[in-house]
């Protein structure tokens, strides 16, 4: 017996027609590929300041694997593990005059602990971006890379390793 959706067997199962199917995963996979290779990064690094718990931070920022200039971007930070409690307003980053893609801030945090960078990007594309940074005892911040796979969005989605 044939139906509209597949072969039904003499055992009662119906198969399936698999291709069209199959052609829309592909097409997804395809697709967020494509996605993936499109993506903004940001790489920060900060040094400790003269005061306590303030540092000067270097950010490089990327898409599609190049240094992007003349990026309009503000930073704010905020500790997930405290929400509302500790949250910095948000000030602009600045480019660095003769290095492309590469902008700095100066932040001044209220303790020590995780906190998350949150990168606003207004120009030449809009995103928002979340990078970790980790404040120790010694006052020297680690180093972390951010990165995702969406674009006008706001995200979470980094990679951990220290890079120190």
């Amino acid at each position: 017996m044939k139906n509209n959706t597949g072969k039904r067997l003499s055992s009662g199962i119906t198969i399936f027609t698999l291709v069209p199917p199959f052609l829309l995963a592909l097409t997804l996979i395809m697709t967020a590929n494509n996605v993936h290779a499109n993506i903004a990064k940001t790489h920060t690094s900060c040094m400790p300041h003269d005061q306590p718990l303030s540092y000067t931070c270097k950010v490089n920022l990327s898409f599609q694997s190049k240094p992007v200039s003349n990026a309009e971007m503000s930073v704010s930070a905020e500790m997930p593990s405290m929400p509302m409690a500790h949250n910095m307003r948000q000030i602009i980053a600045m480019p660095v005059a003769d290095l492309v893609g590469q902008y700095e801030f100066f932040l001044v945090l209220e303790m020590v602990g995780d906190w998350r960078l949150i990168y606003n990007i207004s120009s030449p594309f809009i995103d928002r971006l979340h990078e970790p940074l980790i404040i120790g005892i010694s006052e020297k911040p680690k180093e972390h890379k951010s990165s995702h796979g969406h674009t006008m969005a706001d995200h979470s989605s980094v990679d951990t390793a220290d890079h120190n």
